[in-house]
């Protein structure tokens, strides 16, 4: 089940009290350091309205042991369908003599056709 969660906030209110024009016009920096180790910054002047839209979620990773369980159970549930269906189709229907004789084929006793044989 995905629940999403959202959150806003505005990025001009970071530092109010040196905060030059606030609203749509507004300046803010991001810090990193290079591979020499030295501090680099890139500042950002920013015009309008900027929508950073980040989503979180959980994952999961591939394991084929639960997949082979799932695989086995609903193979087993097939399995048990076509058992109820013939439950339901052999004994509970008005036409069941009919389909009875349709799946099961009756052979004469084994030692009669055994001597018919010969």
């Amino acid at each position: 089940l995905c629940l999403p969660r959202y959150s806003f906030r505005r990025l001009d209110t970071r530092d109010v009290e040196h905060n030059v024009s606030p609203g749509y016009n507004f300046r803010f920096a991001k810090y990193y350091r290079d591979l020499a180790g030295n501090e680099q910054r890139t500042l950002i002047k920013a015009y309008g309205i900027r929508f950073d839209i980040i989503v979180f979620g959980k994952a999961g990773k591939f394991d084929i042991i639960p997949t082979m369980i799932n695989i086995g159970s609903g193979l087993a549930l097939l399995g048990m369908a076509t058992v109820l269906c013939d439950i339901i189709v052999l004994y509970c229907m008005k036409k069941r003599l009919y389909y009875r004789e349709k799946k099961y084929k009756y052979v004469e006793d084994y030692e009669q056709g055994l001597a018919s044989e010969l």
